[in-house]
């Protein structure tokens, strides 16, 4: 019977709570000091940062059984292993239709310490900074957040306004500690990641009551946040106050829901990575796509002589070819390469686009294409233009029927389709001097 993996990790984390450990808050004292993968040497990410770090084992490398084995090693008599969780989408066989439903699995690791026979490199150790004095890789971190709300530093306690958008923070002098400032500070650039500018979190765009459920969770998300900062930033996080009443009432909530740990910790975990500009690969299953703002970015300047600004000639487009598409890195005299000259009322160039590559022979086209940058880039009419490898500029069957369907499609959406010319060598062809446009 198959394991559940909330409840294994949950009664991971109440096991640490129960002992007096709050896991999230374990001091990272360098960067090389992050729970990671021996072999690959790439960090864990989520739970598995805070569950791996909560171990007794000072080294941060860890290994599969398989991984050891291959690596000559053993592990030793009597040791246990450890879960390391992650998402696995599975898809509904015969439904192409059907959308990836996200699963959560594990498998067990070994901390380097377990094991014999295998050679372990030393950590370095980073000494902390001096009181009170400014860490520059906090700084840099907190000056670089995007889309940072103002932080004023006039307030009696900190905190973070969703409806105002800012966060309040004492003076840096009133803390114990400049590392219990800057985890303070995070703990309040978590909660406002959540910002509906930001990424929306719920528990920030309804907040709740103190002491809800929303609220608990939310509390939750900024404080591993905060760890996770605390950590990239090679200091002691210090928000948290571990008194018995603290610990207790996480105890109560994980008793109460299991799969709140495991969640919570991949908010933190998207929360981190915003505040470090960091864009990764969604990791906990498919969401809901996002609209975007597009713009139409012009490459390069592409100069011409004064009597080829005007295009109204199939010669001057077959210049303009030969001066700036031919010349060009990007064009593959090997391949059928189908280009758009896009023009004005006045028939001027504006410019071209390279819409497709194809192969010795062919070349697809597709109406979208051809029209979408002469569209948005406010271009009343287009030259069609594509070259022949074979040297030999005759129209094919299949030229003169994409043609036809251009014409038609520009007519609906009043952008002239004036020529196709076919670029030879060194000939060219234009259709409309060959009857094609009629």
């Amino acid at each position: 019977m198959r394991n559940d993996v909330y409840q294994i990790v949950t009664d991971r984390i109440i096991s640490l709570l129960e002992s007096g450990t709050v896991p999230w808050h374990r001091p990272w004292k360098s960067a090389d000091q992050w729970a990671q993968n021996f072999v690959s040497r790439k960090p864990y990410r989520g739970i598995n940062q805070f569950l791996l770090n909560a171990t007794k084992y000072p080294s941060p490398f860890w290994l599969t059984f398989r991984q050891v084995y291959l690596l000559g090693g053993s592990v030793k008599k009597g040791e246990r292993s450890f879960p390391v969780v992650f998402w696995k989408r599975f898809k509904e066989e015969g439904n192409e239709e059907a959308k990836p439903i996200p699963f959560l699995r594990y498998y067990s690791v070994f901390n380097v310490a377990q094991c014999e026979g295998i050679n372990v490199p030393g950590i370095p150790t980073v000494e902390s900074a001096p009181k009170f004095q400014r860490i520059e890789k906090c700084e840099r971190i907190v000056a670089a957040m995007p889309k940072r709300p103002p932080i004023n530093h006039h307030g009696a306690s900190a905190c973070y306004s969703p409806s105002h958008d800012e966060i309040s923070m004492p003076e840096p002098e009133v803390f114990e500690s400049i590392e219990a400032y800057y985890s303070t500070l995070f703990h309040e650039l978590t909660h406002s990641t959540g910002h509906l500018s930001r990424l929306n979190r719920k528990e920030v765009t309804e907040p709740g009551r103190f002491g809800t459920d929303p609220y608990s969770r939310e509390e939750l998300v900024a404080e591993m946040g905060a760890a996770f900062l605390c950590g990239h930033c090679e200091i002691e996080n210090k928000t948290v106050d571990q008194s018995a009443a603290y610990i207790q009432s996480w105890l109560e909530r994980l008793k109460d829901d299991r799969r709140l740990v495991v969640h919570a910790a991949a908010q933190a975990q998207k929360a981190c990575d915003f505040v470090l500009d960091i864009q990764r690969e969604e990791e906990e299953g498919p969401t809901e796509p996002q609209p975007k703002e597009y713009k139409v970015v012009a490459l390069r300047e592409c100069p011409v002589p004064e009597n080829m600004k005007i295009c109204v000639q199939p010669e001057q487009a077959a210049d303009y070819w030969r001066l700036n598409v031919a010349t060009n890195p990007y064009f593959n005299p090997d391949c059928e390469c189908f280009v758009i000259l896009m023009l004005n009322t006045r028939r001027r160039v504006r410019g071209h686009q390279l819409v497709s590559i194809g192969t010795v022979d062919t070349v697809l086209v597709h109406v979208g294409h051809v029209f979408r940058t002469a569209i948005i880039s406010g271009a009343t009419a287009i030259i069609l233009m594509h070259n022949h490898p074979s040297g030999e500029p005759q129209p094919s069957a299949a030229d003169l029927a994409v043609t036809k369907d251009l014409i038609r499609a520009g007519q609906l959406i009043k952008i002239e389709v004036i020529d196709h010319i076919i670029m030879g060598n060194p000939r060219y062809c234009s259709l409309r001097e060959s009857g094609h446009f009629l």
